[in-house]
């Protein structure tokens, strides 16, 4: 769908392809800022973070956009959320731009406005029967995920409190690979869960 409306916005006018796909990678990346998630999950620090965070986001919008490529819906990622905002963008988005190309576009050669209509309506529909049926397939609990609010941050504090007591490795790694992703949770979680494995660390000596 997206890249129906790419095309067609770019044989009507170019600049408004531009301008459309610049506001909707903008919008994404502001909707990342105001949520304190714009910084990739990979453990870099200064300038080199900062180039990861807008190359990685920017890939991942536009894998998004022209794949909808489901595993990019992680946390980590784009998340669930804009998953399906991006969704509904190209959808919006490709029903504007059949309006647009049939009012502005003025070519030699011009497809014909029920034709166009036609074509994007089975499209939507074909889109829509195929997500019916791959929601009925999958198990219910991973429903969610194409729609929670959940950042790197939040994704992780909810790991690291489901993980049981005999999986201090797996909590060591989240804030070892992660370590931005905590400063969010508060110091009491931390304190209580480092007082209490203190004695251990300093009798067992880990890595």
């Amino acid at each position: 769908l997206m890249t129906s409306a790419c095309a067609l916005l770019a044989l009507t006018n170019p600049n408004w392809l531009l301008l459309f796909l610049g506001v909707d990678i903008c919008i994404f990346y502001l909707y990342k800022i105001v949520r304190g998630d714009i910084f990739y999950w990979l453990n870099v620090d200064g300038f080199v973070r900062l180039v990861i965070a807008i190359m990685s986001r920017f890939v991942c919008k536009i894998m998004v956009n022209f794949t909808l490529l489901i595993q990019v819906r992680h946390p980590y990622e784009v998340g669930g959320l804009s998953f399906l905002i991006s969704i509904l963008t190209s959808v919006i988005g490709s029903f504007v731009s059949v309006l647009v190309y049939s009012n502005y576009y003025n070519g030699d050669v011009k497809l014909d406005n029920e034709t166009l209509q036609t074509t994007l309506i089975s499209l939507v529909a074909i889109w829509f029967v195929s997500a019916l049926t791959f929601a009925s397939v999958i198990k219910r609990e991973y429903l969610r995920t194409f729609y929670d609010m959940d950042t790197a941050s939040s994704y992780n504090r909810k790991s690291f409190l489901h993980f049981r007591e005999d999986q201090e490795l797996e909590k060591s790694r989240i804030l070892t690979r992660h370590p931005d992703t905590y400063k969010a949770w508060g110091d009491e979680l931390l304190k209580q869960w480092t007082l209490k494995n203190w004695d251990r660390w300093e009798e067992e000596k880990p890595a």
